[in-house]
């Protein structure tokens, strides 16, 4: 959470199968989009946990990654070969005005992310989605969170659905840039209540930071036409 706004995006992953699945999506989605990475996961419970998995084929690993896409960058890093000039003092105007000029690169990333997870699906059969729903589609009550929790609370989840209870997660992969457009597309419109589980705790906040992505999402789609979702879920 302490890295959210360095502008890296941040890919979520709940196991230990998700966390060698995710570093490959992760470094191809980065050379594409020319967004850097941050791969995230539980330390101690994902990082040390002792659990079978299936390995990504050398075959798959040479299949996902771009030679071009590798040369380019390589030819976009500093080198005494080719001098260029970055970093140059510059006062707040200037400095807020070259950093509007990424937001395009960062609006296209979960499209290509999405991309990225689906050309990995075809080569391994392990689909991945930027916001994975499990659950009732007429669900009224949902838990949406990220890492390795998700795991318990899908078991839980799977349980009370065997027991007739309208209830769902939502699992968080790509957290920076967020797409509330996407989030909201996983939930089912029946959803009355939502529970959000963040990473963190921020005293002195109104609410933790997934927890406000979410909120925020909500409202400025109610404020639009035809929203899916006219009346705001307890949250």
């Amino acid at each position: 959470m302490a890295v959210r706004g360095t502008g890296f995006a941040m890919l979520a992953s709940g196991s230990v199968q998700e966390a060698m699945d995710m570093s490959l999506i992760a470094q191809s989605a980065t050379l594409k989009s020319r967004i850097p990475f941050v791969h995230f996961f539980d330390g101690f419970r994902t990082s040390h946990e002792v659990s079978r998995i299936e390995l990504v084929e050398d075959d798959t690993i040479r299949a996902m990654i771009d030679d071009e896409q590798v040369a380019a960058h390589r030819q976009r890093a500093l080198s005494p070969d080719h001098p260029v000039v970055r970093g140059t003092s510059q006062n707040p105007d200037v400095y807020f005005q070259a950093r509007e000029t990424v937001n395009p690169y960062y609006s296209a990333l979960p499209d290509v992310l999405q991309q990225t997870m689906d050309e990995f699906a075809a080569l391994t059969g392990r689909q991945y989605r930027l916001f994975d729903y499990f659950g009732s589609q007429q669900a009224e009550q949902v838990v949406i969170l990220m890492g390795s929790g998700a795991e318990a609370v899908e078991e839980t989840v799977e349980h009370l659905l065997a027991l007739g209870e309208k209830v769902g997660v939502l699992k968080v992969r790509l957290f920076r840039p967020f797409s509330a457009e996407r989030l909201l597309q996983a939930l089912p419109d029946t959803v009355k209540a939502i529970a959000v589980l963040d990473r963190c705790k921020e005293p002195g906040a109104e609410g933790e930071p997934l927890y406000k992505d979410i909120v925020t999402g909500f409202v400025e789609q109610m404020s639009g036409e035809g929203a899916r979702f006219p009346t705001l879920p307890v949250l």
